[in-house]
């Protein structure tokens, strides 16, 4: 029997509401038997030790405040957000949630806590983290996306963990193979182990690659190589001079022609990426994350692309020892790509994520509160670490020495890795990112990719461009309406000027419309 997409998103959804309904009338029950606060705490991490972590954090909050009792929900990532609006719509939500910044209704469904993060976090007593304002406890000073809500002004999240890629390895392969126990520490280093793990598959008449990979998993990595190898390419079309680029300035420089797929840089780039493809599973463009998991942990190949998040439960699934390393990067000593490299590469902008949220509806604000002041101190930290081998985010507290593989190297230049995505919009990035097939199939090329790109690019930026325009034009327009309407509302004497908001925003409009003027048909 065939289900059609609406009757599976009905049955999802349905599903969804099912374990919504359980898991309030369990938690009902359960607060209508207690004499102690209850207070629940919902999250979607479902990664091996998160949950533990939590629990155990739990157990030691209920230990210094015994009035209080605090139930974990943990919910699926597939159901979690229509599950967490259908409490909030109906006043069951929890007390707390962990949030994404893409979901709506911020303020509808929570509260800020920008009063409380001013002060000193009183679990943090007895600390050198004491008399310091909670804010600025956190490594990042709660300056992220998830925590800070630029739009409201307003503090929301209390942030758990932060998170990397890295090339997570068999230990005991490894050895096998190499007949070493560290992994590769330059790029000729990867090149050459890559190699012998494929030579040592013919011997030995395994089915065996050196890097397990899937079309998810391989989107940061290209970028960093990418990134490793154009620094100086990006640094001479950095007009502004800001030490850095966003998807429309660069989208705009490649239209002007001031660099393209062909520059020496790129090429090089392009080069380094066909060989990371080489390394990895065939056909890994095809496969998804879950394949890529499969082949490391049943010991089908020695290495694997990874984010952190997935570290953890690696611990528990491998039956084999397993560390992990930052994929080397060519740099200034490489005899092919040392003169392209500037190093060391910094993996960007330290942000904490798995935020926690307060929700506005809370009947029991002050002990949700206290009980974020715990998970966000240097105790509460300290055992999330221990627990689940995740980074911690809390200043001062040493991750554990798994997750001390994963922490994130932010010393260093970070001109810019988004070369696959020249305007920041959709048509672009999905052309080139479903084009890669021509540089990593058995018969693709440098020279295939690069033709593909310089016959296809351009126009996708321009469509991009062009949308973008309309509505950028749409904006402004609104921008004028209000600005007019506050000058003619203003009592007593008009003022001589126009308060216009958009100037920036017209900038930018009129930079986009001048690319666009020029002809089609250039090589960029």
């Amino acid at each position: 029997m065939k289900f059609s997409g609406r009757t599976v998103a009905f049955c999802l959804l349905g599903i969804s509401y099912l374990i919504a309904t359980w898991m309030v009338l369990r938690h009902t029950t359960e607060e209508s038997r207690s004499d102690r606060v209850i207070i629940r705490i919902s999250q979607w991490q479902l990664e091996g030790g998160v949950r533990d972590a939590m629990d155990a954090i739990i157990r030691r909050y209920e230990e210094l405040n015994p009035k209080v009792h605090v139930v974990q929900i943990a919910v699926p990532d597939s159901v979690y957000q229509p599950w967490v609006q259908t409490q909030m719509v109906g006043g069951l939500g929890p007390d707390i949630a962990e949030y994404s910044w893409a979901w709506p209704d911020l303020a509808r469904n929570f509260q800020p806590i920008s009063a409380e993060v001013m002060q000193p976090n009183p679990y943090n007593r007895g600390t050198p983290l004491e008399g310091v304002p909670w804010r600025d406890t956190f490594i990042d000073g709660m300056t992220g996306p998830e925590n800070y809500n630029q739009a409201l002004s307003d503090y929301y999240g209390v942030s758990l963990t932060t998170h990397v890629m890295r090339i997570a390895y068999n230990k005991t392969l490894l050895r096998e193979v190499t007949g070493r126990d560290t992994p590769p520490a330059t790029y000729r280093e990867m090149v050459t182990f890559c190699a012998q793990v494929k030579t040592y598959a013919q011997t030995h008449n395994l089915k065996l690659s050196p890097l397990a990979n899937s079309r998810t998993t391989n989107i940061n990595l290209t970028g960093e190589i990418l990134g490793a190898l154009t620094p100086k390419l990006a640094e001479s079309i950095d007009y502004q001079h800001r030490l850095k680029l966003d998807p429309a300035d660069l989208g705009i420089s490649y239209l002007r022609g001031e660099w393209s797929y062909d520059s020496p840089s790129m090429v090089a780039a392009l080069t380094a990426l066909k060989e990371y493809g080489a390394m990895c599973t065939p056909g890994f463009m095809q496969r998804e994350r879950d394949s890529a998991l499969t082949d490391f942990v049943a010991g089908r190949a020695v290495m694997i692309v990874t984010p952190s998040w997935e570290a953890s439960s690696l611990l528990q699934l491998c039956q084999f020892p397993i560390g992990a390393f930052r994929y080397p990067y060519p740099r200034e000593d490489d005899p092919v790509f040392g003169r392209f490299a500037t190093s060391p590469m910094s993996e960007g902008l330290l942000l904490t994520g798995m935020p926690f949220y307060l929700n506005r509806h809370t009947k029991h604000r002050a002990e949700a509160i206290d009980f974020l002041h715990f998970l966000g101190s240097q105790e509460g930290a300290a055992i999330f670490t221990r627990v689940s081998n995740w980074q911690p985010v809390v200043r001062g507290v040493q991750a554990s020495d798994f997750a001390n593989q994963f922490k994130r190297q932010s010393d260093g230049y970070s001109w810019y890795s988004g070369f696959f995505d020249p305007s920041g919009l959709a048509d672009a990035q999905k052309f080139i990112r479903g084009e890669l097939g021509q540089l990593w199939n058995n018969d693709g090329s440098v020279e295939a990719f690069r033709t593909v790109l310089r016959n296809g690019v351009a126009s996708r930026v321009r469509e991009d461009f062009r949308r973008d325009s309309i509505a950028a034009a749409g904006n402004s327009r609104r921008e004028d309406v209000i600005a007019a309407a506050r000058l003619e509302g203003t009592a007593g004497a008009p003022s001589e000027t126009l308060r216009l908001t958009g100037i920036v925003n017209e900038i930018k409009l009129y930079q986009t419309r001048a690319v666009l003027a020029r002809p089609e048909g250039g090589t960029p």
